[in-house]
């Protein structure tokens, strides 16, 4: 009897609870809502902060094409065997009521980039690497799938009071994928026990974060190792021919000195070219390396925008926050990254950054690193997101350098640095 009753309790306890959480929530953008959509080719990567929309068309989700589900059709492109890539969608909302958290509901075929006035917020089924145009998302969305809206939580901060854009890339796995289908609701929350769900969002993608950057690392360790084994291996391989090739002169010397003379030359020449062959493979492993260290470089900014976010989250539970931002500055202490850029850096463009600092012995540590991404041809944007500043900052670092560097105003710095040796 005692356990009939609690039961009945627990029950209608749960059930005020779902009813506390409905009335305390409010959809903001529903399924079957109007989205500007644009599916006439591909836009720049700048595409999210554009305004004038003329161009685009207007029409209700779900949007996309291949599914008889679809409210609205849009152009694959023309081509079904190349399809375009990636489709474009905005809306325009305004928030002016105070909300504790946010919920993103996103129904997407395959893969989905979201941003909120211009800025990334997150990517779902995409890689963790920079969004370009034409970029493959990281798995086909099938069966099941196809009909799921992803749950995102994130904190009241993502938006500011008044107009919001929000910018949504969807991108397919393959060229010749069948179909392509995006649909959103975002739902304000007010009951404050939502905040459980963000904070589990915000653990997920650290998790996720914390893999990818163990996986990159062991991936740098195996490539040192493997780059190491190569050099002994061509070492003692040339050790041999050497041998081979000297019991081979001693033997074709009693025959004379003109043919020793000449199967010399012949060695030397077939030497180089193995040495130039070896360096060519160096090079490219190093640029390999900076490729890959850069991007560790780019996971650490975001790991720094998520302990930025983190510190602003209102919770009582301050000691798991707390946790979390202790193991985030453990993984932003570790300076090995710059190291290893360095090092390859330095082995790729013949000590570039040794003899810029003999020439120019007043440039800072800093400054030297705004160099290096000048010469790798980083864009201005990317710079600023790997010392987490804003780009004009970026521009006046590149000021300051100029004038240490006792370059005119004429003179153009990716120029000077480009043909520096």
């Amino acid at each position: 009897m005692n356990a009939l009753v609690v039961k009945k309790k627990l029950t209608i306890f749960l059930l005020l609870f779902n009813i506390i959480l409905i009335f305390s929530q409010e959809t903001l953008i529903k399924d079957q809502d109007n989205w500007f959509y644009y599916d006439k080719g591909y836009l720049e990567n700048d595409w999210a902060e554009i305004i004038n929309l003329s161009k685009w068309q207007k029409g209700l989700t779900p949007i996309g094409y291949g599914d008889k589900k679809l409210t609205t059709i849009i152009s694959y492109g023309g081509n079904k065997k190349k399809k375009h890539i990636t489709k474009y969608f905005k809306k325009n909302i305004v928030i002016n009521d105070d909300f504790v958290a946010y919920e993103f509901r996103l129904k997407r075929d395959d893969g989905a980039v979201v941003y909120i006035n211009g800025k990334e917020l997150f990517r779902d089924n995409m890689p963790n690497i920079t969004i370009g145009k034409t970029t493959l998302a990281s798995s086909t969305t099938k069966g099941a799938e196809e009909k799921k809206y992803f749950q995102h939580f994130f904190e009241n901060n993502i938006f500011k009071r008044g107009l919001n854009t929000i910018s949504i890339s969807i991108h397919q796995a393959y060229e010749y994928s069948s179909d392509c289908i995006f649909s959103l609701e975002l739902i304000g929350h007010k009951n404050p026990e939502i905040l459980s769900f963000v904070i589990e969002n915000k653990d997920k993608t650290n998790n996720e974060l914390s893999n990818k950057i163990k996986v990159l690392n062991s991936k740098l360790e195996f490539d040192k190792i493997s780059i190491q084994k190569d050099n002994l291996e061509s070492t003692n391989y040339n050790l041999k021919i050497i041998v081979l090739l000297i019991i081979v002169l001693f033997i074709i010397a009693i025959f004379g000195y003109y043919f020793t003379l000449l199967n010399f030359k012949k060695i030397n020449k077939e030497k180089n070219k193995k040495i130039a062959s070896l360096s060519a493979k160096n090079n490219n492993r190093d640029k390999k390396i900076i490729v890959l260290t850069t991007n560790l470089l780019h996971n650490k900014q975001y790991f720094k925008e998520i302990k930025a976010d983190i510190k602003g989250l209102k919770t009582e539970d301050k000691k798991t926050v707390k946790n979390i931002v202790n193991q985030i500055d453990n993984v932003l202490e570790k300076d090995e990254d710059w190291k290893t850029l360095t090092q390859h850096f330095n082995a790729l463009h013949n000590n570039f950054y040794d003899k810029l600092i003999e020439k120019h012995p007043s440039i800072t540590e800093t400054e030297l690193r705004h160099c290096m991404f000048i010469k790798l041809h980083l864009q201005t944007k990317e710079i600023a997101r790997i010392f987490m500043i804003d780009p004009r900052s970026v521009q006046t670092a590149r000021y300051r350098i100029k004038k240490k560097l006792n370059l005119n105003e004429d003179e153009n710095l990716r120029d000077y640095l480009l043909n520096f040796d």
